[in-house]
This record gives structure tokens, sequence and C-alpha cells, in this order.
């Protein structure tokens, strides 16, 4: 009963990252704009907003021109399944330029939350930086070659 529960989980999940992929891919606005949105997203879904990427995407919004929807269904890179990781790389990550001592355990965490929150939002800043730039380019390209496709098809028929 309870893989069975587990399993639904998983699968409800996934469907909610097809779904926002499908948003993103489909959504109007110049390829640039959908791309940026789609960056920001990434970037606020691996950063620890702990569930502000939407208000965060929504302040940005204000002063860059992007697409919304994509930023916010590009939010949801981080989730139950992924966050765990994203927490420890970004962990590891701001080991290499923070020198600690402090293992990031559930034991710890509390006693050493000064530490550990700046290892982990200098390795944040960076994995969500290096997650964004791939998705912006990608994301671009994969706009760009359905609407290149589309148009050629247009003008076959």
């Amino acid at each position: 009963m309870k893989s069975a529960k587990n399993k639904n989980v998983i699968l409800t999940i996934f469907r909610r990252i097809k779904i926002n992929f499908l948003k993103v891919y489909y959504a109007r606005g110049s390829a640039h704009e959908i791309a940026l949105g789609a960056s920001i997203g990434a970037f606020w879904g691996v950063f620890p907003t702990f569930g502000l990427s939407t208000i965060l995407s929504v302040l940005l919004y204000k002063f860059f021109r992007f697409n919304l929807i994509a930023a916010i269904s590009a939010a949801f890179i981080s989730n139950p399944l992924t966050s765990p990781l994203l927490l420890f790389l970004s962990y590891e990550m701001g080991t290499l330029f923070v020198q600690t001592n402090i293992q990031f355990n559930y034991e710890n965490w509390s006693d050493n939350l000064l530490q550990i929150g700046t290892v982990l939002l200098i390795g944040s800043a960076i994995i969500s930086t290096i997650t964004a730039l791939p998705v912006y380019f990608i994301t671009k390209w994969a706009i760009e070659h359905r609407r290149k496709v589309k148009l050629k098809n247009l003008n076959t028929n």
C-alpha cells in the first residue's frame, strides 16, 4: 500500500514537471523573453527560497521584461525529489569557497545556522547560476527551433 502511494507522488511530480515544461515550450513572447523567464525561474528554483520563488519572480518582473509564466513554471525545477540533492550540491559547492569543519546534517544544522547558512547561500548562488545559464540557451534554442519548424510547415502547405 505504501509503495503505491509513493509511486503516485512520483508520478504526480513528473506530471507537474511535464506540464510546466510544456507551458514554457508553448509560451507567447519573444524567444529571449521566454528563455530569460525560464532562466530566472530555474535560478530561483535551485536557490533555497523555500517557496518564495514566485514572489521573487513577480518582483523581478517589475524591473525586467521576461515571460512570467515561464519563470514560475521553471521554478518547479526544485521539487520534493530534487530539493535534497540541490541543497547538498549547494553546500558542497559552498565549502569550496568557505572553509568549515562543520558537516551539513540534520543533527547540527540549527546549532551552526549562521556558518551553514553562509556556506549554503554562496554555494546556492553558484549552482543556481550554473543551472540558469544553460537553461537560457537551451530554452531559447528550443523555442526558435520550434518556431522555425512551425513556419516551415506553414509555408509548405
